[in-house]
């Protein structure tokens, strides 16, 4: 989605304009706060986990692409931001710090499957009563048009290793079950909110 524009970026590197330092996000996940959320400027939300809610709420099923057995890495919101301010510090104590094509840094604290995300999305409707069935049901195309403008995205593989990141210093603890765990009370806020309702066609 973004690899056109970082390729311009490594390009500066190379030609002298620029150090380029890029943090390339996985999955995020967790509810952002601070003075910004508390004043209703920021979106609290990431992106992956809450468009995923929002079908399924709308729906009445959770839902997953095919049979759910792809892959991709996750993160939480605060460790994200974590490992920004851990590379700044780097970068200003030491600046031979990798950059350039060597200056990617991936931000990963654990892996999981789709179907593992859309069961826990399937037991929490179930637990707030918007579902008889825990079960997550393939979503069929007329589904991805309505969600996904079409797109089978969310069934694809996004692996990584935050090895860089990890050897100058940073040390996210939150893991997959963390996240997991974390999807009922995004689902709960989402639910007060009305989150989901009228916002579908602007998930993506």
């Amino acid at each position: 989605m973004h690899r056109d524009v970082d390729l311009l970026i490594t390009a500066a590197d190379t030609e002298g304009y620029i150090k380029s330092y890029i943090i390339v996000p996985t999955s995020v996940w967790g509810l952002a706060t601070g003075r910004l959320v508390d004043s209703g400027v920021q979106n609290p939300h990431s992106m992956l986990i809450p468009i995923l809610v929002k079908a399924a709420l709308d729906r009445g099923r959770a839902g997953m692409v095919g049979e759910g057995k792809n892959i991709w890495h996750n993160v939480e919101i605060h460790e994200l931001a974590y490992l920004y301010i851990t590379l700044y510090d780097k970068i200003v104590a030491d600046p031979d710090t990798g950059h350039g094509r060597n200056g990617f840094y991936f931000g990963e604290s654990g892996e999981h499957s789709l179907y593992a995300v859309s069961k826990e999305i399937g037991t929490a409707l179930v637990a707030l009563k918007k579902s008889d069935s825990a079960e997550p049901m393939t979503f069929t195309q007329a589904d991805l048009n309505k969600y996904f403008r079409g797109s089978s995205f969310l069934g694809s593989n996004s692996r990584c290793r935050a090895t860089r990141a990890r050897a100058f210093g940073w040390k996210p603890t939150k893991s997959t079950s963390d996240m997991l765990a974390n999807i009922r009370t995004e689902m709960e806020v989402i639910i007060k909110k009305k989150h989901w309702v009228g916002h579908l066609n602007n998930a993506l």
